[in-house]
């Protein structure tokens, strides 16, 4: 794992023709604890799709089949038009206040364009980004999701150890800590 050097926050998203956000939006600022709330269909379950897919999450964990799912349409007729395009951009804002722009984009071929403070990237690097600002994407630690709590509330002791160990990243440093302590033995 790479190490936490310096943890941070977003501070907005700026999305255009995300799911339901029709044409250019810009959400937050975000404090540093911020809970969505509101009534059914107020887009609440899209903002936080909007901050996982920012984060390189894959499609299928975002109530999406494909990544064209995830475009803005109001109607059949705007599905089917050409050259449709979505993003989400989420600034991030490191403790010494600098700040670093992830954008992820959908091209009208259905595909993923990754950039770093503008700057085009394959998904290893933006991948490799988040994780050294401590953003795990295969252990979601940088969302609460409805249903978490009460999950992990129902866990055993091992159980609870075990997804410590795959949030903090730890679980990835098992076998090197297993071998070193047998080597100590």
């Amino acid at each position: 794992m790479a190490s936490l050097t310096t943890p941070g926050k977003i501070l907005r998203l700026e999305l255009e023709n995300f799911k339901s956000y029709k044409g250019f939006q810009t959400i937050g600022p975000f404090s540093g604890f911020t809970a969505i709330i509101g009534r059914n269909g107020a887009g609440k379950s899209n903002l936080m799709d909007a901050i996982c897919f920012v984060l390189g999450v894959r499609t299928g964990h975002l109530r999406g089949t494909q990544l064209k799912d995830l475009i803005y349409a109001f109607d059949d007729r705007e599905k089917e038009e050409r050259n449709r395009r979505a993003f989400v951009r989420a600034i991030y804002q490191l403790a010494n206040g600098a700040q670093i722009t992830f954008t992820r984009a959908i091209n009208p071929t259905g595909g993923s364009e990754y950039s770093i403070d503008g700057n085009l990237v394959n998904a290893d690097e933006y991948n490799g980004k988040l994780r050294s600002l401590g953003i795990l994407v295969k252990a979601r630690n940088f969302l609460v999701f409805q249903g978490d709590v009460e999950s992990i509330a129902s866990k055993n002791p091992k159980q609870v150890t075990a997804l410590m160990e795959q949030i903090s990243g730890s679980e990835e440093l098992k076998r090197d800590y297993e071998e070193l302590e047998e080597k100590k033995s």
